[in-house]
């Protein structure tokens, strides 16, 4: 079984629960038995009022964000949420693989490495920045780039 390309699939699966009206994101984390440890998709801060970042309206696209700059702005990203719904149940992703729909900006990139995760899956066809995956590389995390 090809693995990365099943929890790609899983993470596009997840990512339709995105409200994003710019591009929907989802990751899943997996442990080294493939087991899901956890998944997240861009979205606004949980329980925050209205369904995207800015209540009912796209921070970025209201402000003409290029999108892949300032990305201190909007919504969670999909890796940062898959991130922090692990640390809420308390559950650690040292030693797991992450895959996402996109490759991983840079901030991403630097929570993903600092989290403790091994490696790194997105589809080869992601035009995204790849300053994440340059920070990846050149700290140790392996990034897999997925035929799908």
């Amino acid at each position: 079984m090809n693995w990365s390309k099943h929890w790609i699939q899983h993470a596009l699966l997840i990512s339709d629960q995105s409200p994003c009206p710019r591009g929907k994101v989802g990751a899943v984390i997996v442990d080294q038995s493939n087991n899901p440890v956890a998944m997240g998709f861009n979205g606004p801060p949980r329980g925050a009022p209205g369904k995207l970042c800015n209540v009912d309206e796209c921070e970025r696209t209201k402000n003409k964000i290029k999108s892949g700059t300032h990305i201190e702005l909007g919504c969670h990203h999909a890796e940062a949420n898959a991130l922090m719904n692990a640390l809420r149940k308390g559950i650690s992703v040292l030693n797991c693989s992450i895959y996402i729909t996109t490759a991983p900006c840079l901030v991403c990139a630097r929570l993903i490495h600092h989290a403790g995760l091994l490696d790194v899956h997105y589809p080869i066809n992601s035009a995204y920045d790849k300053r994440g995956s340059d920070y990846l590389h050149s700290n140790n995390v392996i990034v897999y780039t997925v035929l799908i």
